[in-house]
Formats: C-alpha cells, structure tokens, sequence
C-alpha cells in the first residue's frame, strides 16, 4: 500500500502532460493563472487548454474537451464552477487521467451539503483510479519537473518541501523566501485535504531523495494517530518543521471555515508532536529561519551557547533570549580569552560571555570569522551565535571559512537587507547589495550558517535544534 501510495504521488509530480479546465480567451480568469504559472516555471512537458469556444490559449492549442486531446493526459487542473467539477471528473475518468488539482472551492468548508459533494467527487475518483488534491487548493509546485501553482515561484531546485493547508501561505512562503536564498523541492497546498491529505504527501517526502527538510502549515487532520505514526518514522530521517494553527476557540472557527478541518486541542498537539521529534514554529518569519537552522545542520553536542556581537544592547537580549530558551551562556576556557584578547581592541571591547567586539567589528572584517573560530575550538563551546550589524563579502567568506575550520554550529543575526540602517552604511562599510542578498544568504545556508531576523528566533531555532538532535539520538540508542 505504500509503495502504492508513493509511485501515485510520484506520477501526479512528474505528469507527462496536463490539462486545464476553467481556461479562458479573457486574462481575468482563475484557470489562466495555473496555466501561466506553469509556462513560468517552464514545464517541459505538453500542456492542453480545455475550453470548447476557444483555439489557442497563451499560444498553447486549445481542445473542446479531453477526449479530443490526442494523445494521453497525467494530471488534470480543474478551475471550473463547483456545479460543474463533478463532469469533469468523469472526463477525467474516460481519459485515464491519474490525478486532478480541483482549485475550485466551495465544497466541505461550506457545510454539510459540501461535504457530501466532496465525498461523492472522491469516491468516484478513488473508484476510477484517480487522485484528488483539493478542493479549495493550489497544487503542485516542484522545482525538478517545473510545476507551479503561481507565477515567479522559485527556479533553483532545493532540498525544502513545504506541505500546507493554505494555498495563499504556499504562495507567500515561496516568493517571501526566495529574496532569502531558499529554494524548494515540492510544495504541495492540499486545501481541503479530501483525498490525498499532509499525512500522505508526508510519507512520500519521507522517501524523495530531493527532499532533506519537511516544513508544513496545518489546521488540522483527520486521522491524528495516523499522521503522528508516519511523522514519528520520518523524523527519524529528516526533519519536520511544523506551523500548527487552530489551537484557540477563535482559531478552531476559522478553520472550520478555511478548509473545514477539525484542529483539535493545543496541548495534547504540543505534547504529541515533541514525542513524534516534530519541531514547531508559531509564524512565517520563524519558519524561514527554523529552515536555514535545519538546511544544513551541523548537530550540536550540548547546549553551551557562546553569544559574539558588535552591539552591546542586542547581546544582552540575545543571552535573555537564549537562557528563556533553555540554552545555557558558556564560560570561555583561560586560552579562549587570551587568543580573544589577541584579536580584538583594547577599548570597549569584552572577552566573557557575550563577546563584545565593538563596533570596530563593522570595518574590521577579520574580528567576528576570528571570534567565531576561536571560541568554536573551545570543548567549552557547543553552539555560536553571532549578531552581525552590517553584513558585508568579507565577513561573509571569513564566517564560512571559520564554520568550517570548527564543525559545530553557528547561527548569525542580522538586519534585513532593505533596513534604512543597512542602506545608509552601504557606501561607507561596503554592505551587501539588495540584488545580491538571496545570492549571499544561499552561501551561508549552503555552508551550514543559519540566518535569522531576531535574537529570540535565532534562540528558539537553536533550541529546537538541540532538542531534535537529542530526540535523534535517544531513539537510535533505544533501537540499539
């Protein structure tokens, strides 16, 4: 059954050609963006417009319907009116179609009688041989067999998927992250979930060779023991992150509404996915950093944080931060702070915990790739973070150089690159450019160098980090 299950997902991400329901001659129409997305993305594969009163759609030749495509069809995009998705699925169905993308929405978020609609197009699907996504979703995105669901996703293959209940959370996660250097595997926006769910999309990620980390967006499931089952084996070979909503009252009305998921209690989930070595994230911004924690992971040993920075204020957060977090303030050994001492200037300057460079730090670009090298030789030392004002080449290649001279894990704050003070600076200190922001980020990553917007992100991301290192390493000791 799963092998099964795996090889159906794998075509659907891998069709051969596809066809599109809900195309139009007018530019204002749903279908016509999942058709552009794709000619975007550049699908190397046939793509057929399905619209009886048209003969070419954005120079792609048009049919009257599926039976007139000549020759066989994989995957079927249906953005059509909801009274009329069930005859295209029976379409579908004569054509030997293997799976549909059902965008349209209006079926079991809207009630009862939705519902019954939705299980109805399912079990006729599921009879036939076919695979839903949807309804109420985006798609498929997948930077291997260039598919997308929206214009301007991605081009560089990654070794990110990102599983969601929310197509608009796909569209925003992928361009958001792209102006920071990450690139995806798959990307899949279930919507409603009413056949091929997270739990499924979950264990074929399990097994994909392009996939090294798995972030997801969910509202809720329908088979909680089922999905914490696959997640608690796939944990063990990649890490999950996971963006739970729905915990509140509120949040469990607008759920219902979204997607008619069922959300379910927020501690019993807290508690049930730290067992399955889940890491949980609580927003966007945080999910993107927790990703360039885990892209690359250097796994720490401990839980021994050495905290170096220009800005003496932001340092002292950083360590409230850290501590909040569980991560403990390493005392330097007697050798790490002469060789310190050795570097840095005299003035202004601290070598105890946080390590305090000054703001000498911006224009010598030798001090935070010296810092972190030195403190990283110390046994004292398992984790360093370090918050760095002004981001520029130099500091950049030394930080790299320094990551790899030390293995163990180092994690950098710094402002955005389109921050007033980061602009200002450019001239004087030579600050990386805007347009080489993604380019410089995807470096660092690359390297195992996590970036984050915040101290108390940075903090939680390392946090995180060490605790699924542990949940790691005690159930391959207890299998042992």
């Amino acid at each position: 059954m799963q092998d099964k299950l795996i090889q159906e997902i794998d075509t659907i991400f891998n069709p051969r050609a596809v066809a599109f329901f809900g195309v139009s001659g007018l530019t204002n129409r749903l279908g016509n963006l999942m058709l552009f997305s794709f000619l975007d993305c550049g699908y190397p594969g046939i793509l057929y417009p399905v619209n009886k009163n048209e003969t070419s759609i954005m120079n792609q030749p048009c049919y009257p319907c599926l039976e007139d495509i000549p020759g066989p069809v994989d995957l079927a995009i249906i953005s059509v009116h909801p009274d009329r998705v069930e005859k295209v699925i029976d379409e579908c169905l004569d054509k030997g179609v293997k799976g549909a993308v059902i965008f349209t929405s209006g079926f079991g978020e809207t009630g009862e009688e939705g519902r019954k609609r939705q299980q109805d197009i399912v079990a006729r699907a599921r009879a036939g041989g076919m695979r839903i996504i949807g309804p109420n979703c985006m798609g498929l995105y997948s930077s291997q067999s260039k598919i997308a669901f929206f214009p301007g996703m991605p081009g560089e293959k990654g070794s990110v998927a990102f599983l969601s209940q929310s197509g608009s959370l796909a569209n925003m996660l992928g361009l958001f992250a792209a102006e920071r250097g990450l690139s995806f595997s798959r990307m899949v926006s279930v919507g409603n979930a009413a056949d091929l769910d997270v739990t499924d999309f979950l264990q074929y990620l399990g097994e994909d060779n392009d996939t090294d980390v798995i972030a997801c967006y969910m509202e809720g499931v329908s088979d909680g023991r089922r999905f914490l089952e696959v997640a608690g084996s796939v944990s063990l070979k990649k890490p999950i992150l996971l963006w739970k909503v729905g915990d509140t009252e509120g949040g469990k009305r607008g759920v219902r509404s979204h997607t008619g998921s069922m959300a379910g209690s927020g501690l019993l989930w807290d508690a049930a996915i730290k067992q399955a070595g889940i890491v949980r994230v609580e927003n966007l911004v945080e999910l993107v950093g927790f990703i360039t924690a885990f892209t690359r992971p250097c796994m720490p040993a401990g839980r021994n944080i050495v905290i170096i920075s220009g800005p003496g204020g932001a340092a002292i957060s950083a360590a409230d931060a850290c501590e909040r977090e569980g991560l403990v303030l390493a005392e330097p050994g007697e050798e790490t702070v002469r060789e310190l001492a050795g570097i840095i200037p005299e003035f202004g300057t601290s070598t105890s915990n946080p390590i305090d460079l000054s703001l000498e730090s911006s224009f010598d670009v030798t001090l935070y790739p010296g810092a972190v090298e030195i403190c990283g030789r110390d046994s004292n030392v398992d984790i360093i973070l370090a918050i760095v004002t002004v981001l520029r080449k130099e500091i950049v290649e030394g930080l790299i150089r320094a990551k790899n001279a030390i293995n163990k894990p180092v994690a950098i704050i710094t402002l955005p690159e389109h921050s007033t003070f980061s602009g200002s600076m450019s001239s004087l200190f030579g600050t990386v450019q805007k347009e080489e922001y993604p380019g410089i980020l995807r470096q660092l990553y690359e390297a195992g160098i996590s970036v984050h917007a915040t101290e108390q992100e940075a903090a939680r991301a390392l946090s995180s980090l060490c605790f699924y290192a542990d949940h790691v390493s005690a159930l391959k000791r207890h299998k042992k």
